[in-house]
């Protein structure tokens, strides 16, 4: 049976959320607490301010833990970059993030690099997917025991986002 003149399908109504992909670019800076303890590393706090594409003036924050065994080391954890325009959630990839140390012992710099996956996000983020490739650094007062330090941290990439 044909339609009647001017109707539409049911089809032609269906709304399809758009996607698009845009570049995300941001600078962070703030503490970090760690407890070194036999090879053991746990992350417990990572806050930050900063500023990121998409999501504007923002905060980061997260957690994580490391095996200490060598100089360079992989690390894994979770985060989230959260502003006024959007909301990131983040997950570190152990197997293509390190975090080096300049020395065994006294103050130390740890460098670090990897590949955070976005799992998500709300907002202008909302559906937000890709990854971020992230560098940084972290200064320390020791290798061992409770440790509390600055970094900084630049993260780059691509995500698809609804819009």
């Amino acid at each position: 049976m044909a339609s009647p003149a001017g109707a539409t399908s049911p089809r032609a109504n269906t709304f399809r959320a758009s996607v698009k992909t845009v570049s995300f670019s941001g600078h962070y800076q703030g503490d970090a607490s760690l407890l070194i303890n036999n090879g053991a590393v746990t992350i417990s706090s990572v806050t930050g301010k900063g500023k990121g594409t998409l999501v504007g003036a923002s905060t980061i924050s997260g957690k994580g833990s490391a095996s200490s065994t060598a100089q360079c080391d992989p690390f894994t954890g979770t985060g989230i970059i959260a502003g006024a325009a959007a909301k990131l959630n983040l997950h570190v990839v152990e197997s293509k993030s390190s975090g080096c140390s300049s020395g065994e012992s006294g103050p130390v710099t740890v460098t670090f690099t990897g590949l955070a996956v976005v799992t998500g996000g709300s907002a202008k983020a909302s559906g937000a997917s890709g990854s971020l490739k992230f560098n940084g650094t972290l200064k320390l007062g020791g290798t061992s025991g409770s440790q509390n330090g600055s970094y900084t941290v630049a993260l780059t990439g691509k995500l698809t986002v609804k819009g």
